[in-house]
């Protein structure tokens, strides 16, 4: 039996909000995981040759159970659904599990046993046999589903420190242009087919789907903070281990944004508003 410490729970975190996008549930599913681990070496109903990887799998496939049953509820979402930001200030994540927040909105999009797949093979190097035996799917079934999401989800390879400078100089120029009112000034450095996607969860305004091209990103600005009756204050924040914002209005947080680059120009924007994935407090600049 192994020590249950704080890099294994942060493991085991990781590993679950990978595959479900939230943050108490992920919480909820990794101490599920370790429950289930210490009662199977308590009672000694199996013989586990590998316990870090028997944790891995427990949780993954407790995972996939809760994916399963809130189907349902997922489906009946309001608008684009947004994993919940990671506020880093909160949540101490070690940096090498890699919890990048734009893999893990494009791991929302896919099944459940396709997530588990992509995870277990790109974050834990399982072979197809390993993949078969834990998903119970056939070895050429695993080896083309991860095939198939190789070639569509390009894992990051990044420098994060170099990459964070990026977003953080692009950050303050939105932050400039949102003060002034001169939002047309940020055309020049969003590509031509960015998206940008807003959760609000039917609770505040968002748009309802993806937007793509600048002319509708530019609309979209214009029509958010013009409802604004106070000038918006933002706060550059660590959220999923990138460089992200808080904007503020008065004390109230009304939003958390990230952003994904290529180059020098923007190609993903995030805007999570809905209030029940935003948990921090008011904060005071520094």
């Amino acid at each position: 039996m192994i020590k249950i410490d704080e890099q294994i729970q942060q493991l085991l975190f990781a590993t679950a909000y990978k595959m479900t996008g939230e943050i108490a549930t992920s919480k909820d599913i990794s101490q599920e995981a370790i429950a289930k681990y210490i009662q199977a070496n308590n009672k000694q109903v199996i013989h586990i040759k590998n316990h870090r990887s028997y944790l891995i799998k427990t949780t993954i496939n407790t995972a996939i159970d809760y994916l399963n049953q809130s189907k349902k509820e997922r489906g009946a979402y309001w608008g684009t659904w947004l994993p919940e930001p990671i506020i880093n200030s909160e949540y101490s994540i070690d940096y090498q599990l890699d919890l990048s927040y734009g893999i893990t909105v494009l791991l929302s999009q896919l099944s459940p046993k396709e997530r588990a797949v992509f995870i277990l093979k790109e974050s834990f190097d399982y072979t197809y046999e390993e993949l078969a035996q834990v998903l119970n799917l056939t070895n050429a079934n695993c080896r083309k589903i991860y095939q198939r999401l190789k070639a569509k989800i390009k894992p990051s390879n990044r420098t994060i420190l170099a990459e964070n400078k990026t977003k953080e100089r692009i950050i303050h120029a939105f932050i400039k242009a949102s003060n002034t009112g001169q939002l047309d000034t940020l055309l020049s450095i969003l590509k031509e087919d960015i998206a940008l996607y807003s959760d609000g969860g039917g609770k505040v305004s968002a748009a309802k789907n993806i937007l793509y091209g600048i002319e509708s990103c530019r609309k979209f600005l214009w029509g958010l903070y013009a409802k604004f009756e106070q000038t918006p204050r933002f706060v550059i924040q660590e959220i999923n281990q990138e460089i992200g914002f808080l904007t503020y209005v008065g004390e109230e947080l009304i939003s958390i944004g990230l952003l994904e680059v290529e180059g020098e120009q923007v190609s993903r924007i995030y805007f999570i508003r809905n209030p029940d994935k935003i948990h921090l407090g008011s904060i005071k600049d520094a």
